[in-house]
């Protein structure tokens, strides 16, 4: 009988467990969560979390274990057990490169190549010219041995063999802290959460949101707020970084429309891992107390869960081109480069402009409160306002 194999947890499943952990659950209710079995996140938690020294006197008031978020860390004593998310990533990574970077060929056979390859570059010969001529075909593939080269096993270094510089090299990427300010928040919005909800409801329109910025130094930064399904953008000046301007913008617009109309228009949303969103979930309940949309987050440090977001921040670069200070902007002159950017006929929408097919599904008073007009065609200006 063939088992089933087990499953990899991901950089997300590791986020959502230290959530968990910081939300009180317990290793059952974590598996359940993630869909894997209890042994899985038993073992996850024993081989990478990590310590910090104590007195060696076990704790009672431990979550799955762990110490995240207790309230008497401060001032404990006690030996510590930790989780984050960051570190077991990289713990699991480096495990599973350290297991492959191992070569399985025999000493005299390394010893063979290396001498084959050392002749053969030092009278100018490619690496493949050499694999065929030396026969190396009998100890492994061409691949391999331009592996074992890379990785330093044999005497040759890289860079002597021909065409080196033409081939792309994928160096190891550093894992990046999450920026938002409770990680319990993407308990049920993860990117994964936010697949299912689109899976069972793909007639619901999709808004995603981002930022652009300008200068390191600058005060100021746009919130882009994206209709994929239209090719449709606008924008916000918000405070740069600031979580709490975010929200309060975001609200702002809401609180122009009728609750059945924001239902319909900003029914899912999808934002990054950005500080500027850490109360991203804050915008799914009105003063009410009702519930008018949800909220989800992308995978960490993956663009392309808002490609389309992305795409139309290229058309923005035309008003705005990298390197120059956002700060002296205005939203009116915001509202001017998106009224000419959404009046631009797109091929891709069937020659159509983002603002006709937003105005036909949605109506033009949605268009008008949030300030985009229609430009004319022959009208449409793309050149920079700063």
């Amino acid at each position: 009988m063939k088992h089933k194999q087990r499953k990899r947890l991901t950089i997300e499943d590791r986020m959502i467990i230290q959530a968990c952990i910081h939300d009180h659950r317990n290793i059952t209710q974590i598996a359940s969560r993630l869909g894997v079995n209890k042994s899985t996140i038993t073992r996850e938690l024993k081989i990478n979390s990590y310590v910090k020294s104590g007195n060696k006197i076990p704790c009672k008031r431990k979550r799955a274990g762990m110490c995240n978020g207790c309230p008497s860390v401060a001032y404990c004593g006690k030996e510590k057990r930790f989780y984050n998310f960051k570190l077991a990533e990289e713990k699991s990574s480096n495990r599973r490169s350290t297991s492959r970077s191992h070569s399985k060929l025999s000493q005299s056979s390394i010893k063979e190549i290396d001498e084959a390859v050392r002749d053969g570059i030092s009278l100018g010969q490619s690496l493949h010219h050499i694999f065929v001529s030396y026969n190396l075909a009998n100890h492994c593939s061409e691949r391999t041995v331009r592996r074992l080269c890379y990785r330093g096993i044999l005497s040759s270094k890289p860079h002597e063999l021909r065409r080196y510089v033409t081939y792309r090299h994928a160096y190891k990427k550093e894992i990046k802290d999450i920026q938002l300010r409770d990680i319990r928040v993407l308990i049920g919005r993860t990117y994964k959460d936010y697949k299912k909800v689109t899976s069972t409801h793909k007639k619901y329109n999709i808004v995603q949101y981002d930022s652009i910025v300008g200068k390191r130094e600058d005060k100021k930064a746009i919130l882009t707020i994206t209709f994929p399904k239209y090719s449709f953008q606008f924008g916000l000046l918000i405070n740069k970084g600031s979580p709490s301007n975010v929200i309060t913008k975001i609200k702002g617009i809401f609180a122009k429309l009728e609750s059945e109309m924001i239902k319909d228009i900003f029914p899912i949303n999808l934002a990054d891992n950005g500080v500027e969103f850490s109360y991203f979930n804050q915008i799914e309940i009105n003063e009410d107390g009702e519930k008018i949309c949800s909220t989800f987050f992308t995978n960490p440090y993956k663009a392309t869960d808002k490609a389309e977001c992305e795409r139309l921040h290229e058309l923005v670069r035309y008003f705005l081109p990298k390197g120059k200070s956002l700060d002296l902007l205005t939203q009116d002159k915001i509202d001017e480069m998106f009224s000419n950017i959404n009046s631009y006929v797109r091929k891709s929408q069937g020659d159509k402009t983002p603002y006709d097919l937003v105005k036909k599904k949605f109506g033009k008073e949605f268009l008008d409160k949030i300030g985009i007009k229609r430009i004319a065609n022959k009208k449409v200006r793309l050149r920079p306002i700063i």
